[in-house]
């Protein structure tokens, strides 16, 4: 008789104790493919973090070292110039050479302009005119608002994080010319949509103090829109928010658009001119987890000239985000290791305890001239057969089980709406600055995919043939007349 036959003999002779092992089988193979599908999921979604929010590093100019700032007076007023080493574009070339760093974008590059639209009112609506603040001033910050430069509007770091998000029409592109994205709110607030277009015009009394307050520099610009944006949160306002310190005010322009501003400003600017260059690039990497390995690379650079500027890494967004998919990931991953230590030891334990009770059978199956190694194998079979069957119907539950699991886990580790998403400040009392505090709806995939059923099918395998093997070391070691002597 084949030992195919001597095991499924056994296994139809014993079915209480085959039952027993095929539900525990089945249990331990459920738990840990659920286990597997929950990990893949939080992995993926990880990915997706990196690519989204996995920013990379900031560079900025270092305005704190005293020697890279000097106090000028133009204009009847005081103020702080720097005159540090400038973040130019022949900079950022050659860090975009750096291997891993794939793109960058400018998030303090932005002018205030003057506007006609009808702005949401804020605290220029309620001054009151005296011997500093005018009227002709008073009135011309009512108009005022912040035009923020993109790059590609996709990576500034409000649309980035999902703190704005494109509503209508497109965001800004390289090479677009003289477009913008303004907000749902500002557009229905003036009967506007995308196609029509709006003027902004640079205005004395934004840049110098001055007499002719509502002088406009150079030629008015005539912006086409080409996109709304929708604000996914609510910002908090009291009786000191300014007009340009609402976000549903502010516009975004192209980069064409930036630099007439900034000429506009250079050609009518009253005494030296301080070119800065850029404040501060936010630079994106492939792989989040070695950004600082880059940096490092970037401070050894001779070529680059950073040594008096800030570099540090920047993953705030990432990181607030990718919390509850990594507690998944790190629970999901220790319910493997338990279901998988689990079913190797208690699996041992089962044939080790068979094996004992089968020693009268082995020694029958000696006499008639059965070797040791067909006893094992049919021993193996058997165990290998109930493992086949146990894994078919893990398959077939595993769908449905993750599916609820990953549910479960979205409820637990969802973020508190008590806390929302964004949180909005004032940096030095007027701009507005958009900070994700913590991460969106956590989603996961429920899919169970074949390249974690064949892992399953390896593991039960391999930890089925092991435990065999291991539990029959006694009969292997034992003699055969010691065997018979046992009958």
């Amino acid at each position: 008789m084949s030992i195919w036959k001597r095991a499924a003999l056994y296994l139809r002779r014993k079915k209480g104790r085959t039952a027993l092992l095929f539900l525990y089988m089945a249990v331990m193979a459920v738990f840990i493919l659920v286990a597997f599908s929950l990990k893949s999921a939080a992995e993926k979604e990880l990915a997706r973090l990196r690519q989204t929010f996995g920013t990379g590093f900031v560079l900025k100019i270092n305005t704190e070292n005293p020697a890279n700032v000097t106090v000028v007076e133009e204009n009847g007023t005081i103020d702080s110039r720097y005159i540090g080493t400038k973040i130019t574009d022949e900079t950022i070339g050659k860090i975009l050479e750096l291997e891993g760093v794939t793109n960058y974008t400018l998030p303090r590059e932005y002018n205030f302009v003057w506007t006609n639209l009808k702005l949401r009112q804020g605290s220029w609506a309620e001054a009151i005119p005296d011997e500093i603040l005018t009227e002709d001033y008073i009135e011309l910050a009512q108009q005022e608002m912040m035009a923020y430069s993109c790059v590609d509007g996709e990576l500034s770091k409000n649309f980035r994080t999902g703190a704005l998000e494109i509503s209508e029409g497109r965001n800004l592109k390289k090479g677009d010319r003289f477009q913008t994205v303004i907000s749902e709110e500002l557009a229905e607030r003036n009967g506007l949509s995308v196609g029509d277009t709006i003027t902004i015009e640079v205005k004395e009394g934004t840049y110098l103090k001055t007499n002719e307050c509502h002088k406009t520099w150079g030629e008015p610009i005539q912006l086409e829109i080409i996109g709304l944006f929708h604000m996914n949160f609510t910002q908090k306002y009291s009786e000191w928010t300014s007009e340009y310190s609402y976000m549903e005010n502010n516009i975004y322009v192209d980069q064409e658009t930036h630099k007439m501003i900034d000429r506009i400003i250079e050609d009518n600017w009253v005494g030296d001119f301080f070119d800065v260059g850029y404040p501060e690039v936010i630079f994106f990497v492939d792989d989040p987890e070695k950004t600082d390995a880059m940096i490092q690379e970037l401070k050894e650079r001779k070529d680059i000239p950073i040594d008096d500027m800030i570099v540090y890494s920047d993953q705030t967004a990432y990181e607030a985000s990718a919390k509850p998919y990594n507690q998944i990931r790190m629970f999901s991953t220790i319910l493997s290791a338990i279901g998988i230590a689990g079913m190797g030891i208690v699996l041992f334990l089962l044939m080790k305890l068979s094996v004992r009770g089968r020693m009268h059978e082995v020694g029958i199956l000696l006499s008639i001239g059965i070797k040791k190694r067909k006893i094992v194998g049919q021993m193996m079979a058997e165990c290998l057969a109930v493992s086949a069957a146990a894994l078919v119907l893990a398959i077939l539950l595993s769908g449905p089980l993750a599916a609820v699991c990953s549910q479960t886990a979205e409820r637990l580790t969802a973020p508190s709406a008590k806390d929302g998403t964004y949180r909005v400040s004032l940096r030095d009392g007027m701009y507005p600055e958009i900070e994700k505090a913590s991460s969106d709806k956590v989603e996961l995939s429920s899919e169970v995919t074949p390249r974690e059923v064949m892992l399953l099918v390896v593991l039960v395998s391999g930890i089925s043939a092991a435990s065999v093997l291991l539990a029959s070391v006694q009969i292997l070691e034992t003699e055969p007349k010691k065997l018979l002597q046992s009958m």
